[in-house]
C-alpha cells in the first residue's frame, strides 16, 4: 500500500489563532519521520514553521522531536496512525498562516508536516485534506477536489500540497473563463476596489499571457486578493497566486494600475518560476536554503514583463507603462549599491540580503527584482538589435517554457543564458560580464534606439538632497538609511537617529520633506537629534540631485523600424 496522510484543518476558536490540525496517516513504515518545511518556495527566507507547532501528539506509535521540525514516528501498526498538533496563525502575510475573526489563511507549507524521504525531500506519498469552517465560513482553494466530500481535496505529492493556497472565511468570489479555462478570484478585505473591474482586467491579462505561450497550462486557476490597510505583497503557486494590497489604495488611477501590475507579475509566474525554473526550484529540498545565482531570470524578468503584459492586454495606458520603466530606472540608478553588488550575486544571496535587509542595503546591495527588470529592459532590446526586430526575450521565453517547462526537468546553473544566445545567433559575453555577473552602469542608447524613445527630466536644474531615506515609527521621525555617497554620511548621520529639528525649528514626518525642499544646495542645515537617547547636533552641507521626475517618450520622428519594434514590444502604437 502507497502512503497517504490525509489531513483534517478545524478552526473552532479564530480569536484563538490556533488552528487544529489531525493527520491519518496509512501505509507508512513502522519507522517514518513527519517534518515541517522551514521554507516556503517563492519566498527565500528561512522561516522555520515548526516553531508555529504545539502540543503534537501521536496514536498507534510513538513519537519523539529530532529536532527544531522533524517528529520521528515509531510502531505504527499496519502502517497506521493518528497524529494531531496546533498551529498558531497570527502572522498576516501571503507566506504565512494566519487566523483571526474575520478569516483564515495558510498555505500547505505553513500548516502541513510531510512524509520525509532522502535528503530533506519529501518521500512519495499522496495527500488529501479536509477542511471544517468556521460557523459561516466558506473555503477557496486551488487543489483538486475529491468527488462526494465535502471540503475535501487531494494532491499527488507534496510538491503539489505545499504549495497550495488556504483562504476560508466570508469572501466574495468572482469567476470569469479565459481561453476555455475557468479561473477564481477570491476578494477578502475592505475599501473602494471594483471587484468587477479587476474582474475583466485580470481576464484580459491572462488572455495575453495565454496566448503568448500558446495555451493555459492548467484546468483551473484561483486568485487570492488580500485587500486590507495592512496587507502588502504576492506569492505565486502552481495554480493559484496570493496579492497583497492596501483595499484602500485604489481611488487613484496610479494606484490601481500598480495593483494590476502586480496581479500581472504573479500571474506570469504561473509560467516563469512555477513552469520555467532553475533545477533547484522543484522539486523542492525543504529543509534548507536552495541557492541559485537566476533569480534575476525568474522575479527580474518577472518585473519587467508585469509591465509589458499589462499594455498588451489593454488594460493599462503605454504611457503609464514608459512612466513606470522611467521610475524603476531612476531608482535604480540612484542605488549606491548598484556598484558593489551585481544582480547574479544578489539573487545568490537571497536568503541573507534581500530577505533579511539591514539599514546597510542601500549601499551593499541591489534587487534582483528592480535591478533585474532593468536587465531585462536592456536584454529584449539587445536581442531585438541583433536580429533586426525578428526575435526578441518574448522567443527566449518560449523556448525556455518548452524546453523547461515543468513538469520537464529545470534549466542548469547558466542554461537561460544559453537560450538566450541561441536566439541571439550569437554569444553575449559582454552582456553577461557587465550587467548579470559585474556592476556596469546601465547604458540606455541601444534601448532608446531600437523603439525610437528618449529620456528626459520633467524639470530642468537640480533640487536640495540630504541622501537619507526617513521613517516614521511609534510618533518618531527616524533615519532608515544613509547613502554612502550623501552629503548626510559626510555629515555622521545614522540610522535610528531621531530627527527632532532643522536649524532651530521642529520637524516631524508631515513637515520634513517640505522643509528639505525649502533648503539650497550648497548652504548648511542644522539637524538637531537624539542619538541613543543623547541629543546631537549634525550640520549638513546639502548636496543636490536632478529635479523633477526621469520621463521616457517616444522620440519626435521615430523610423519606421523603431514604430515597427514599439508596436512588437507594447502592442501599441504611442503618441508623440
Amino acid at each position: 500500500m502507497a502512503p497517504h496522510i490525509h489531513y483534517t484543518v478545524r478552526m473552532p476558536d479564530p480569536a484563538s489563532h490556533n488552528l487544529e490540525i489531525t493527520a491519518e496517516l496509512a501505509g507508512v513504515a513502522d519507522r517514518c519521520v513527519l517534518s515541517f518545511p522551514a521554507w516556503t518556495p517563492g519566498s527565500y527566507k528561512l522561516r522555520e514553521f515548526g516553531k508555529n507547532v504545539s502540543g503534537f501528539q501521536a496514536t498507534g506509535a510513538a513519537v519523539e522531536l529530532l529536532d527544531k521540525q522533524r517528529y520521528c514516528l515509531e510502531g505504527a501498526k499496519g502502517g497506521k496512525a493518528r497524529v494531531s498538533y496546533t498551529i498558531y496563525a497570527d502572522e498576516f502575510s501571503v507566506r504565512t498562516p494566519h487566523l483571526d475573526d474575520t478569516h483564515a489563511f495558510f498555505l500547505g507549507t505553513n500548516v502541513f508536516a510531510f512524509l520525509e524521504g532522502g535528503e530533506g525531500r519529501p518521500a512519495p506519498c499522496t495527500y488529501s485534506v479536509t477542511v471544517v469552517p468556521h460557523r459561516g465560513w466558506a473555503v477557496a482553494t486551488s487543489l483538486r477536489p475529491v468527488k462526494g466530500k465535502a471540503n475535501t481535496w487531494q494532491a499527488p505529492d507534496y510538491d503539489w500540497l505545499g504549495d497550495t493556497p488556504f483562504e476560508v472565511g466570508t469572501h466574495q468570489v468572482r469567476r470569469f473563463k479565459a481561453l476555455g479555462v475557468p479561473h477564481e478570484i477570491a476578494f477578502y478585505g475592505y475599501g473602494n476596489f471594483d471587484m468587477d473591474r479587476i474582474t475583466a482586467d485580470t481576464a484580459k491579462v491572462v488572455e495575453a499571457q495565454g496566448r503568448h505561450f500558446g495555451g493555459l497550462p492548467y484546468e483551473r486557476y484561483l486568485f487570492i486578493h488580500h485587500l486590507t490597510p495592512d496587507a502588502g505583497g504576492g506569492l505565486e503557486h502552481l495554480d493559484a497566486c496570493v496579492c497583497g494590497w492596501n483595499g484602500w489604495k485604489f481611488a487613484k488611477e496610479d494606484d490601481y494600475q500598480g495593483f494590476i501590475r502586480l496581479v500581472s507579475h504573479e500571474y506570469f509566474h504561473a509560467f516563469n518560476v512555477k513552469r520555467i525554473r532553475p533545477a533547484v526550484l522543484g522539486p523542492f529540498d525543504y529543509s534548507r536554503e536552495q541557492y541559485t545565482r537566476a533569480l534575476w531570470v525568474m522575479e527580474g524578468l518577472t518585473t519587467y514583463y508585469e509591465r509589458i503584459w499589462v499594455s498588451r492586454a489593454g488594460v493599462c495606458k503605454p504611457e503609464a507603462v514608459l512612466k513606470s520603466f522611467a521610475e524603476l530606472m531612476d531608482r535604480e540608478d540612484r542605488r549606491p549599491g548598484r556598484k558593489v553588488m551585481s544582480v547574479e550575486l544578489s539573487s545568490w544571496l537571497a536568503w541573507t540580503k534581500l530577505y533579511l535587509a539591514d539599514e546597510n542595503w542601500l549601499n551593499s546591495g541591489v534587487s534582483y527584482y528592480g535591478r533585474g527588470a532593468q536587465v531585462g529592459l536592456l536584454l529584449d532590446a539587445r536581442l531585438r538589435k541583433l536580429t533586426e526586430g525578428k526575435r526578441s526575450l518574448d522567443d527566449v521565453m518560449k523556448l525556455a517554457y518548452e524546453r523547461h517547462g515543468y513538469p520537464k526537468p529545470g534549466f542548469p546553473e547558466g542554461g537561460f543564458e544559453a537560450l538566450c544566445e541561441e536566439v541571439a545567433g550569437c554569444k553575449l559575453d559582454a552582456f553577461w560580464r557587465d550587467h548579470v555577473r559585474g556592476t556596469a552602469e546601465m547604458d540606455y542608447t541601444e534601448l532608446l534606439d531600437v523603439y525610437g524613445l528618449e529620456l528626459a527630466r520633467s524639470k530642468q536644474g537640480s533640487e536640495p538632497w540630504l541622501g537619507i531615506t526617513t521613517a516614521a515609527k511609534h510618533g518618531a521621525l527616524t533615519v532608515a538609511a544613509v547613502a554612502v555617497d550623501g552629503p548626510g554620511r559626510a555629515a555622521g548621520l545614522q540610522p535610528r537617529d531621531e530627527l527632532l529639528a532643522m536649524n532651530s525649528h521642529r520637524v516631524d514626518a508631515r513637515t520634513f520633506d517640505d522643509r528639505v525642499k525649502e533648503l539650497k544646495p550648497g548652504t548648511q542645515a542644522v539637524l538637531t537629534l537624539f542619538r541613543r537617547d543623547r541629543l546631537v547636533q549634525a550640520e549638513v552641507t546639502v548636496g543636490s540631485q536632478p529635479a523633477g521626475e526621469l520621463q521616457l517618450k517616444v522620440a519626435a520622428r521615430p523610423t519606421a523600424a523603431q514604430k515597427q519594434n514599439l508596436r512588437k514590444w507594447l502592442a501599441c502604437r504611442l503618441p508623440r
